[in-house]
């Protein structure tokens, strides 16, 4: 509760510092700088460079460290939510100096670093607020497809699923395209597609249109698969949501879901019955996702209810 405060404090000294920008065209004082470049140097040097790849758009969402590879280290078992919660004071502090000094690039790559662990502990609204104004302020600052997204997972959550949509549908018929953020590859604009595909499964599972919801679920599943590193916190997610799906459809659904010529379900080895695809999916899930408890969990959970 302690840290919630905290952050909701320092969150909303932001937006105030961003309101009194916005009334005001001086330039930031020379203690404003030097106290700029003071915090930034408190920061340990893994978070640095995460901030400056944000910086220079590397990635639309940030990876963690497992995310990616075939091959896992001791090393990657520190997920990034471990590093952000060491240091989320301080970085909170450095969003504030650099809003103050009107470095606008270096707060959103903040606020990019920052957005997936503000939206656990439930402080995405008044994240999102402060990248609206960011923009607003500087139009030309670019804000990742991440926190876009994000504002569709808050929307969805709050029941507004026709501004959600419109959110996807737009990301996925403009191909990706969110402003001035420049993709470093073409994968990566595959990427975000399949995480908005993902979401409007989620959406049509919500409504409970299974056979729809599924459909959708899998095509993000594949477009995962197509990246030239499979990425696998999204496979396993897709698979953790079509596990429930499987669970919740009707035999009639599933038998058309399976027997559809554009959908191979090779994957699952055992499909013959939904209940053996959730339970599959469930397994596959788990081990696409071994550095991520509350993946496995989920996975655990499916698996007692199949």
């Amino acid at each position: 509760m302690n840290n919630q405060k905290m952050v909701a404090g320092l969150l909303q000294e932001c937006k105030q510092v961003l309101d009194s920008l916005s009334a005001a065209e001086e330039d930031p004082s020379s203690g404003d700088e030097s106290k700029h470049e003071q915090h930034r140097g408190l920061l340990p040097p893994d978070l640095r460079t995460l901030i400056e790849e944000a910086k220079e758009m590397k990635w639309p969402f940030v990876p963690e460290r497992w995310q990616y590879k075939q091959a896992i280290d001791l090393e990657d078992k520190t997920n990034l939510h471990d590093m952000i919660t060491a240091r989320l004071q301080e970085l909170l502090v450095y969003l504030k100096v650099s809003i103050t000094v009107r470095d606008c690039v270096t707060a959103a790559a903040i606020v990019f670093l920052i957005d997936r662990f503000l939206y656990w502990v439930d402080g995405s609204n008044q994240l999102l607020q402060i990248a609206k104004r960011l923009h607003k302020l500087q139009p030309t600052t670019p804000i990742a497809p991440q926190l876009v997204i994000r504002q569709a997972r808050v929307s969805v959550n709050s029941g507004k699923l026709l501004k959600a949509e419109y959110i996807l549908s737009s990301l996925i018929n403009d191909n990706g395209a969110t402003g001035v953020w420049k993709y470093a590859k073409e994968s990566d604009r595959i990427l975000v597609q399949s995480v908005c595909i993902q979401i409007r499964g989620q959406i049509l599972q919500k409504l409970g249109m299974w056979y729809e919801a599924a459909e959708l679920i899998w095509a993000s599943v594949l477009g995962y698969f197509t990246l030239p590193q499979p990425d696998k916190k999204g496979i396993a997610t897709s698979l953790g949501i079509l596990a429930d799906i499987f669970v919740s459809m009707s035999e009639n659904d599933y038998n058309r879901f399976k027997n559809n010529s554009q959908i191979n379900l090779n994957l699952l080895e055992e499909f013959d019955h939904r209940l053996l695809s959730a339970a599959e999916a469930c397994k596959l899930a788990a081990a696409f996702s071994q550095f991520t408890p509350l993946f496995v969990l989920t996975a655990v959970v499916c698996w007692q209810r199949v």
